[in-house]
């Protein structure tokens, strides 16, 4: 009886401790100055300043993965004056510690570097973190976090309306001057260098106009009383740490066979030429981002992404294309593509197959849209969980790892773009409830016919090879249909290469309330 009574007293004690301590400290970070811009850093020559003063935009669609990763390697080494990063995943693996070893070389020639990174991210790079910070030009802050980090059930059970709102912004800025944005967070398999699978993903490198938006929108992020100081949350470390981490990235640098060396260097050359000499396009663009008062649950009207990105974009005449990793488009969404249809408007769509898709939750609330979509003439394709790649990955190519087949034919689509009448989004807005009501999203819109059409030819080529064409049959249910190397279909009666079991769990889901969490 007493060993029952002082469970019961330790249970409520804890309880009350966590019901009276469910807020975080306050946060002790002053509000930084805006930055200044350098755009003669990046855009040197009269042509690309007068492209400037019509208020214009350089861009360049990052649509390989070697591309993108050496494009950032371009910006942290070419910097000369700042380096703004904000990233919803950061992890602790040979990418993360790459981008961690460059940013802190610029910090040590000079270069102001602020990261800001959402506590979803974990704990896993915590001693990391808090060693750079000790470094004068590095400072780094956590967007929105956990209060019991390391038993984040706590905050769950506690504080679950304020940590199911996360920063899912991806986003680098170079001097103020130049960026990339997109789908992409920093880790492996986002970039064709995991052992287990990859992600296929889209960003964009833009210099000129639209980055006084972007600009804005980290300061108004680092400066909100939701990004704390890493020392504030981690604690301090010293300067013993820093010595040791820069030995570790140094013994880590030593590894890199020269032919990856050479060859990161060979791709920053082209992005240089691509940007100082022969940009590949200017155009009107956006900036466009939540504010992080949508984490509060209090954004309104212009705030929100979406409202921004219908004002903009507009309400298609033509065609809409759409690709979206995590497609959840509810009743509401649902009846606006089909009314598109009925007027005329083409629509395509592309998502994850069940087992493409890395959350199988969001597979769930999506798959009982499909019927309708499809009679009202919405073409729908989804993603195949394996895609043969005969070369070898620039990773494998450039370390002699061999990544094995099915890590490297593993895929997942996580690409965020859609165009609509000449005008392109990429960014980190899915089409689903979590994007629309929940996270803070950020993307550029490009007004431009040229990318919007090499994107339509380029979904024209690769859909056959990459993803299930679906269509309703004589009974009106949804079948797969699966090109073959020979050119002939394979018909599928259910999703592709699922169990019953599978499917069964799949539909059982659906009718939980919880699709507005998707």
């Amino acid at each position: 009886m007493n060993i029952l009574k002082d469970s019961s007293f330790l249970f409520l004690t804890v309880l009350c401790a966590a019901l009276s301590g469910c807020s975080l400290p306050s946060n002790q970070s002053r509000p930084d100055q805006p930055i200044r811009a350098h755009y003669e850093q990046w855009i040197s020559n009269q042509a690309s300043q007068d492209k400037i003063n019509q208020g214009l935009t350089a861009y360049l669609a990052l649509d390989d993965a070697f591309m993108s990763i050496a494009t950032r390697l371009y910006l942290i080494r070419n910097a000369k004056y700042t380096l703004d990063l904000q990233y919803y995943i950061w992890e602790d693996d040979s990418i993360g510690h790459l981008m961690l070893s460059e940013l802190l070389k610029a910090a040590d020639r000079g270069v102001k570097v602020r990261l800001m990174i959402d506590d979803q991210n974990g704990t896993k790079l915590d001693d990391a973190l808090k060693t750079l910070a000790q470094h004068p030009n590095f400072r780094i802050k956590l967007f929105n976090p956990y209060k019991y980090r390391s038993f984040r059930v706590m905050d769950y059970a506690f504080r679950f309306k304020h940590i199911n709102h996360r920063m899912h912004n991806k986003l680098i800025i170079a001097d103020g001057a130049a960026s990339v944005t997109g789908g992409r967070n920093i880790s492996r398999e986002y970039f064709d260098a995991s052992e287990h699978f990859q992600f296929t993903d889209m960003d964009i490198f833009f210099a000129g106009t639209a980055l006084k938006a972007a600009n804005s929108t980290f300061q108004i992020f680092w400066n909100d009383d939701l990004s704390y100081p890493v020392q504030q949350i981690l604690g301090s470390s010293n300067k013993q740490d820093l010595k040791a981490l820069r030995q570790r990235y140094s013994r880590f640098e030593g590894q890199q066979p020269d032919q990856m060396l050479n060859k990161i260097k060979q791709a920053q050359t082209l992005v240089a030429e691509n940007l100082k000499n022969r940009p590949i396009a200017w155009a009107k663009a956006d900036f466009l981002a939540d504010s992080p008062d949508k984490i509060r649950g209090q954004a309104r009207d212009h705030q929100l992404i979406g409202n921004q990105i219908t004002q903009i974009m507009g309400q298609p005449k033509q065609h809409l294309e759409l690709v979206s990793a995590y497609f959840v488009p509810t009743k509401k969404g649902t009846a606006y593509l089909s009314s598109l249809n009925q007027n005329k408007v083409n629509v395509r769509i592309l998502t994850n197959s069940f087992l493409a898709n890395d959350v199988a939750l969001v597979h769930a609330f999506y798959q009982k849209y499909r019927v309708d979509l499809l009679k009202s003439g919405v073409k729908l394709y989804e993603f195949k969980p394996y895609i043969e790649r005969e070369k070898r990955t620039w990773y494998e190519a450039m370390t002699g790892n061999v990544i094995p087949a099915k890590g490297k034919n593993a895929s997942s689509l996580h690409a965020k773009f859609f165009d609509v009448d000449g005008k392109v989004f990429i960014g980190s807005f899915n089409f689903d409830p979590r994007s629309a009501h929940l996270n803070t999203e950020v993307g550029l819109v490009v007004e431009s016919e040229s990318l919007q059409q090499r994107i339509s030819k380029s979904l024209d080529q690769y859909l056959p090879q990459v993803a299930y064409k679906l269509k309703l049959n004589e009974k009106g249910q949804v079948i797969w249909l699966e090109q073959q190397k020979d050119g002939s279909i394979k018909t599928h009666t259910y999703d592709p290469e699922t169990t019953q079991f599978q499917r069964f769990t799949m539909h059982a889901v659906s009718y939980l309330p919880i699709e507005w969490m998707m």
